[in-house]
């Protein structure tokens, strides 16, 4: 199938929403209704890249408009003194009014207007197309809007779930959270079934694959497991499908990469970790996750986020780590308008992040492309380098690895041997990384331990590997795990949780369960009062 990119304008005026902020308001005119469209694979293929298009820039085109929330976990603060919006999701303050929230929502809904478009008309091509194809049309769609409302209902809770590509804006209800993961897990359920393992052109095996599917689906009943529904079956579920990947990797061929640090390079566009990746050409739709976001100002960055500080210093040492955070930076003085020479004159002092202006190190993780490898690292960005052409990684094959290790502990009521063998593959990567795959043995989790014991060593270790904004968030894992409060004092009650420093921007109101959920935007509550909070 085409990959190639094409401006989500081109068929705007098919799905998208109206300018402005609410996504539910009908504006008609000029519009190319559906039911004159998805006649022919050239249809489809336009369709099918707007479904792309869409869902790229919902994920990684808007700053940080729909992972706003992803603040609230204990491993990111935000140093911009100028940007309220990342503050108030790091003190657990959540005003419908926030503006990255509402950009979030409106793109979210965007994406699954086009993937409606699709799921209600692509039998309109029957007599054109062949029918494995229209399949593979489909399964993509189901997939697309499964992942988008997974964030949806995660961040909001109960939320309108819509299928159509045009609802009334002041007749749609909410839908209960447990409604929509049932609806999550059907569509899913199609695109597993219809979806390739691997594609032959550009999106490889990284786009939207039977594999992503899969791991999507494990990840759904992990989550179901968990905070709001406790749905305790769903581990089994989760287990099951995370352990179909992990026994058929002739299938799949996902693996860990020997060295952590090769899963930042800009290039290759993919590699045998990625299970789910979004590819991006920075002449059409830009990748923001560039170094700007996550550098200091004295390197021409906007200090978007940066890992909190008690994160930081319980985080264990190894290669992850080095390849994670930017700790010691090369500035003679330590002023806040000093600009390094390059290269850094050897034997030039570096100061430790306790000297530079917000007293806090840095992520790294996303903060290498072309341009900025190895010690080119402090060159100052410039104007044009605050989005790239890199891809974002969804999901890693090591997330599977850690949701079977979590959910088979819990369903089960221990850990067997294949779960200590997919933790403990991750943590001694972490440490020293692998030899073409073979675990050195050098960390591993002591045997014995209980249910519950192992699964808070397995979130410890995935709040490690996915640190900063990697979408298998802290937050989520604080939330369904109902830790979010404990994990904002100084002194948890649980141990393994690091503690909020005093040095954070300070909490005036304590996080409760009301904070697990973010308000529906304003904007659409006034034009529709049925989705008041």
């Amino acid at each position: 199938m085409k990959y190639t990119l094409v401006l989500f304008a081109m068929i705007a005026g098919l799905f998208a929403c109206s300018s402005n902020d609410d996504f539910l308001k009908e504006d008609l005119n000029g519009k190319l209704f559906p039911e004159q469209f998805y006649s022919n694979q050239d249809e489809l293929d336009l369709a099918n890249n707007a479904l792309y298009q869409s869902i790229t820039h919902f994920y990684c085109a808007d700053y940080n408009s729909f992972v706003v929330m992803l603040y609230g976990g204990d491993d990111i603060t935000t140093p911009y003194f100028g940007n309220v919006d990342y503050i108030q999701y790091d003190t657990y303050v959540h005003p419908a009014g926030n503006s990255h929230i509402e950009d979030g929502w409106r793109d979210a809904y965007a994406t699954v207007n086009v993937a409606n478009g699709i799921i209600n008309s692509y039998h309109k091509a029957a007599e054109t197309v062949d029918e494995q194809t229209l399949c593979e049309y489909v399964g993509q769609a189901y997939f697309a809007r499964a992942y988008v409302y997974y964030w949806l209902v995660r961040t909001f809770n109960d939320i309108p779930y819509v299928t159509t590509v045009r609802e009334s804006d002041k007749t749609i209800l909410k839908t209960s959270a447990e409604a929509v993961y049932d609806s999550i897990i059907s569509d899913l359920k199609k695109a597993e079934e219809w979806l390739p393992y691997r594609w032959t052109d550009v999106k490889s095996m990284a786009g939207f694959t039977k594999g992503a599917a899969k791991a999507t689906l494990a990840s759904v009943y992990l989550s179901m497991a968990g905070y709001p529904l406790n749905k305790q079956a769903c581990y089994a579920l989760a287990r099951d499908k995370a352990a179909e990947l992990i026994n058929n990797q002739s299938d799949y061929g996902y693996r860990l990469l020997d060295n952590f640090a090769d899963l930042w390079k800009p290039t290759p566009l993919t590699n045998d970790e990625l299970v789910f990746g979004l590819f991006y050409n920075k002449s059409i739709q830009a990748n923001v996750r560039a170094p700007k976001e996550c550098r200091p100002v004295q390197f021409g960055g906007w200090e978007a986020y940066c890992p909190e500080i008690n994160f930081f210093l319980r985080f264990p040492e190894g290669k992850r780590k080095e390849a994670t955070f930017v700790s010691e930076f090369p500035l003679e003085t330590g002023f806040y308008t000093d600009i390094p020479v390059i290269p850094w004159p050897e034997g030039k002092p570096m100061l430790s992040w306790e000297n530079i202006m917000f007293k806090h190190p840095y992520y790294f993780k996303m903060w290498e492309m072309e341009g900025y490898e190895g010690e080119n690292k402090w060159v100052p960005a410039g104007e044009s380098d605050w989005n790239c052409s890199r891809t974002s990684p969804i999901i890693r094959y090591a997330e599977v690895l850690l949701i079977y290790a979590e959910a088979q502990a819990m369903a089960d009521g221990a850990p067997n041997a294949l779960a200590y063998e997919c933790v403990n593959l991750v943590r001694n990567r972490a440490k020293v990384g692998l030899s073409n795959g073979v675990n050195p043995h050098v960390d591993d989790l002591p045997p014995g331990l209980s249910a519950t014991a192992f699964r808070d060593s397995v979130f410890v270790e995935r709040g490690w590997e996915f640190a900063g904004f990697e979408y298998a968030s802290r937050w989520f894992d604080l939330v369904r795990l109902e830790l979010v409060e404990d994990a904002a004092k100084e002194q948890p009650e649980h141990t393994f949780l690091p503690g909020r420093s005093p040095a954070e921007w300070p909490i005036t109101n304590p996080p409760t369960r009301a904070s697990y959920f973010s308000p529906i935007p304003e904007a659409d509550v006034l034009l529709n009062p049925n989705l008041g909070q």
